[in-house]
């Protein structure tokens, strides 16, 4: 059987643009999608095919998308600084606009990546699967993707809809070339100001790129993945301070030893969170390491199960976090000059 054309969104991001190389080196066809030309240049394999396209606007997704069996859609926003106005008309807006277009096109299958944070909230998790309910927190870049999935999902529940949908939730995704949210706690350990919630003995739920690349593959015109979700991380018990010891490692920084209470963290990065947007953007981005989403990487138990997407996607093949956390450090330390 010959392998799908498939357009991915996003494809100047981390997950898309591994996506997109990690598909075509699989011999898939591939269109990558995305807003600039210039970011899309490095693709040289013929496998790949550039098109130039922002998701909020309907025309050009329609043409971006045009003669696919397949959409990926990756692209998002996930800037802490943005409006909710703003991260709803690109997560939730340009999702629908992507949508549409794949029904038009009379795509066959929709995979959308989606995020743990949707079932996450605020609250400790234990070995938590996929019958867990969706949980808005009041964190702009959460709730758009609570929304963006319940439009998606809500497809294969739609009698006149041929389309097949799925839903793949990656924990926090890091990789060579994450700008999303690394960089920013890399900064936080090397300046001292890090701190670890609780001691940091609570369970984290990364993902390395190349993993979810493997999984969303498997998930391809799999009659299994049609109308189902799956949490996807490195299947790994990474406590906090583990994921922070080992970046510190890997940069020669001093580990993190401040420790302060979960309770009391948990309060002061509400309050923050709360008069954050009336703030300035530069003053917003000094506070960002007070934010929901940083209380939920630092201090949340996040333990999830992935043995639905091991059973049904075959997603066991993975490569070890040590592996993944060193390849990405390695990365990070040439881009910035690092020795």
């Amino acid at each position: 059987m010959t392998n799908p054309k498939v357009a991915v969104t996003g494809a100047t991001g981390l997950v898309g643009g591994h996506l997109v190389q990690h598909l075509a080196d699989n011999n898939y066809e591939v269109i990558a999608i995305g807003r600039s030309k210039e970011k899309l240049s490095h693709f040289q394999s013929p496998n790949i095919e550039i098109r130039i396209a922002d998701i909020e606007d309907q025309e050009a997704v329609s043409k971006a998308i045009s003669g696919a069996d397949v959409v990926v859609h990756s692209a998002a926003t996930v800037d802490p600084y943005g409006s909710r106005e703003s991260i709803f008309a690109t997560n939730v807006g340009g999702t629908k606009k992507i949508l549409e277009a794949a029904k038009a096109h009379n795509v066959k299958h929709f995979l959308y990546v989606s995020s743990l944070s949707v079932i996450t909230g605020q609250g400790d998790l234990y070995n938590v699967d996929e019958t867990e309910p969706l949980k808005p927190c009041g964190e702009s870049y959460a709730d758009s993707k609570v929304e963006a999935e319940r439009t998606v999902m809500a497809e294969s529940e739609n009698p006149q809809s041929k389309m097949k949908v799925t839903s793949l939730r990656p924990g926090f995704i890091y990789g060579p070339g994450e700008r999303a949210w690394m960089p920013r706690l890399i900064n936080s350990i090397a300046t001292g100001k890090a701190m670890l919630i609780d001691g940091g003995k609570k369970e984290t739920n990364v993902i390395y790129v190349e993993n979810l690349s493997r999984a969303i593959t498997s998930a391809i015109l799999n009659e299994k993945a049609y109308g189902q979700v799956y949490n996807l991380t490195d299947g790994q018990k990474i406590s906090k301070k583990e994921l922070f010891d080992a970046i510190a490692d890997g940069l020669g920084l001093p580990r993190v030893k401040k420790v302060v209470p979960g309770v009391a963290a948990k309060l002061f990065c509400e309050v923050v969170s709360s008069v954050a947007p009336m703030m300035g953007v530069d003053t917003q981005r000094k506070l960002a390491r007070f934010s929901r989403a940083a209380f939920r990487l630092a201090g949340v138990n996040q333990g999830f199960s992935i043995a639905k997407a091991e059973r049904e996607l075959n997603y066991v093949d993975r490569v070890p976090f040590q592996t993944g956390i060193s390849k990405t450090l390695v990365t990070f330390k040439t881009e910035n000059g690092r020795k």
